[in-house]
């Protein structure tokens, strides 16, 4: 498929979501490489009309383009990922699903998109967060802790 070829189209969303996945795991050596957005309208009866493909240089420069345009455009986006293919659906509300393509397998999800950097910054973590975080990663609670604190003891 040609992607360009879809400008002035119009699909139901999942449709082309749909027809975007088949191809990108078809063809998977053509779309490796490639780094790409979708831009879309959408009609009154919440149909979408592909206005614009844009292909970019790597993921960097999607990433800074998808960043700019977060809650004012909405687009799929086709980029390569370390071993495999990611293709994104952005809605205006940051939701949408994505699937994550390797050349055997596909994993395919709903999401809610947010930035690991987004929000405020808060700080380094004080030594208690630090144990707390440590503690947490090791499978060990606080809740855990609490109820191990209350079980009787039995002497050896």
């Amino acid at each position: 498929m040609t992607l360009k070829s879809l400008i002035g189209k119009t699909f139901q969303e999942k449709e082309l979501y749909e027809l975007l996945l088949f191809d990108v795991e078809q063809n998977f050596e053509k779309y490796f490489s490639q780094n790409l957005h979708i831009y879309f309208n959408r009609t009154q009866n919440n149909k979408i009309i592909i206005a614009e493909v844009v292909y970019f240089k790597n993921d960097i420069e999607a990433d800074n383009k998808s960043r700019s345009f977060i809650e004012k455009k909405e687009w799929f986006e086709i980029i390569q990922n370390h071993d495999h293919i990611n293709l994104l659906l952005y809605r205006l509300d940051r939701t949408g699903f994505v699937s994550s393509i390797w050349k055997d397998s596909t994993r395919t999800e709903d999401w809610r998109h947010r930035w690991a950097d987004e929000g405020p910054d808060l700080g380094p973590m004080t030594p208690d967060e630090i144990r707390q975080a440590f503690m947490e990663l090791s499978g060990t609670f606080i809740d855990q802790q609490k109820l191990q604190n209350l079980k009787s003891k039995k002497a050896v």
